[in-house]
């Protein structure tokens, strides 16, 4: 009998609260370990997004298995309950690899080992893959719902010092707060008198009674910033744009604050252009580490250099068409056969199961918060009818309830939104196996910059030369190209092992 440990999860706090899935995860996998002969020595539960790297259990997990030699197996409902990043899958595939562990996705009655087939491997990359994006729409839909909001005239996030979140007839605005708003004018007023430091500015105002925040970390650089903060003449910036419609009250007037940049000599910083540049937020500088950015040279030419965040780099500037035919050159190495086209749209047809699933599951869980809500609504109305509760009472809940409701509402557009760009996303990757130099010779800017976010991870510019890594499966497909050779049974053959990918 082999030891074996298990791993669940459920994405929030909310599943958890309503037994969403662990309990039923963790039977079908102890039934799993029973049938089979293993003995479940640990369980590993994580009650967080998997979105993102970084899980607590997870990482535990890995560090528990690199300890205890004894253990053989991990044995998991499915994929997108083990994995939704790229970082945690190339994790896993090391483990796999190196520690000879064997995974068991139960559910889909697929064994991952080192001595897997080639199609299993490749087709647990193109569901994490697709998984990964599936969560990225989501987040990008969200975005969205803020930029609405945005251009509504609503700051969307948290308020500034002097103003408040609150809500007003069901939705969330912002408000004056009466007893920060003061000593935001006063702090402008002082200042632009010429006659103060941002240093003896704090400490005038601290001696004065102002209260930052939640009395903590209140240095001369929260100070600067207040002062910088256009938003306090009645504007905002989201997303890189300016909006004159701001519902919320200015404090001071735009002569004063023109007045206060006037005399810290500092003008605001020019709002980013990164949507300009394909490549900005891609790249790493070999030498330092620091993120490359780019700039316009002589009216048209764009050249990408380092930021030079940690001091002065060696790092030499590259012409934006260097990069794009190092790019091409890679791109025109990969050759999809029909083999390989069969495996990926294998991998779709799994992925889009588990989608389905998870898709139905949050919209479901979302529909009945809203009924939940309603009923609420609804009872508390007929209560102050009935003159149970007061008016005021009735009032104040009935509009939390509303802003409740009215965010699930969002939140399930969202989803909704998120399920027509995962189809689009699945015919995109296959688009882009098959046609991927073509694609990328007639793409426009942004579609460069999202062609290779979903192709290239780690890469790094040094001396002119971009070392290039593609994402799983792109990666297999390219190996199977320079091999020449795919092998779907035994997973023997050297060019798919990922030691230099992983060292």
């Amino acid at each position: 009998m082999e030891n074996t440990i298990i791993y669940a999860r459920v994405s929030s706090k909310e599943q958890e609260s309503e037994g969403y899935s662990i309990p039923a995860q963790l039977k079908l996998l102890h039934e799993y370990a029973t049938k089979n002969n293993y003995v479940v020595i640990k369980e590993f539960i994580d009650i967080e997004t998997a979105k993102k790297s970084g899980r607590t259990q997870f990482n535990k997990m890995l560090t528990y298995i690199d300890e205890q030699k004894t253990v053989k197996c991990i044995l998991v409902e499915k994929t997108d309950r083990l994995l939704r990043n790229i970082p945690d899958y190339a994790l896993l595939d090391k483990v796999i690899e190196h520690s000879d562990i064997v995974v068991h996705l139960v559910k889909e009655n697929v064994i991952l080992s080192r001595n897997s087939r080639s199609n299993d491997k490749f087709i647990f990359g193109i569901k994490a893959l697709m998984s990964k994006n599936y969560i990225d729409n989501l987040s990008e839909e969200s975005r969205k719902g803020m930029i609405e909001k945005a251009e509504q005239g609503t700051y969307p996030s948290r308020a500034p010092y002097g103003y408040m979140n609150v809500t007003e007839n069901g939705r969330k605005v912002l408000a004056t707060d009466p007893n920060a708003a003061p000593y935001v004018k006063k702090m402008y007023e002082l200042y632009a008198t010429g006659q103060h430091s941002l240093f003896s500015l704090r400490k005038k105002m601290i001696a004065d009674g102002m209260v930052y925040r939640n009395g903590k970390n209140f240095h001369r650089r929260n100070v600067e910033i207040i002062l910088k903060n256009e938003f306090y003449t009645g504007v905002f910036y989201w997303r890189g744009k300016r909006y004159e419609n701001a519902s919320h009250e200015p404090l001071i007037s735009k002569e004063l604050f023109a007045q206060v940049q006037k005399v810290m000599l500092r003008p605001n910083k020019n709002k980013s252009r990164k949507d300009l540049f394909a490549y900005t937020n891609f790249m790493h500088c070999g030498i330092c580490g620091c993120s490359i950015t780019a700039e316009i040279k002589k009216g048209k030419y764009v050249y990408y250099h380092c930021s030079g965040y940690k001091g002065n780099c060696k790092q030499l500037y590259v012409r934006e068409e260097v990069i794009e035919e190092q790019i091409s050159s890679l791109l025109n190495t990969l050759k999809v056969t029909d083999n390989i086209q069969e495996m990926i749209l294998s991998g779709m047809r799994e992925s889009l199961k588990d989608k389905i699933e998870y898709h139905n599951s949050c919209v479901q869980q979302i529909e009945r918060q809203i009924k939940v809500l309603q009923n609420r609504i609804d009872q508390a109305y007929l209560d102050k009818l009935d003159k149970k509760i007061s008016e005021e009472f009735w009032l104040t809940q009935s509009r939390k309830w509303l802003s409740e409701k009215e965010n699930l509402a969002i939140k399930l557009v969202c989803y909704q939104k998120a399920d027509t760009h995962y189809l689009e996303q699945a015919t995109l990757i296959l688009e882009l196996a098959k046609k991927a130099p073509v694609l990328f010779k007639r793409a426009n800017v942004e579609q460069k910059r999202k062609f290779v976010g979903l192709l290239f991870s780690n890469c790094f510019l040094k001396d002119g030369s971009i070392d290039l890594q593609l994402k799983s499966p792109f990666d297999r497909i390219l190996d199977s190209s320079k091999s020449g050779n795919w092998r779907p049974q035994r997973d023997s053959n050297p060019c798919f092992r990922r030691e230099r990918a992983m060292s």
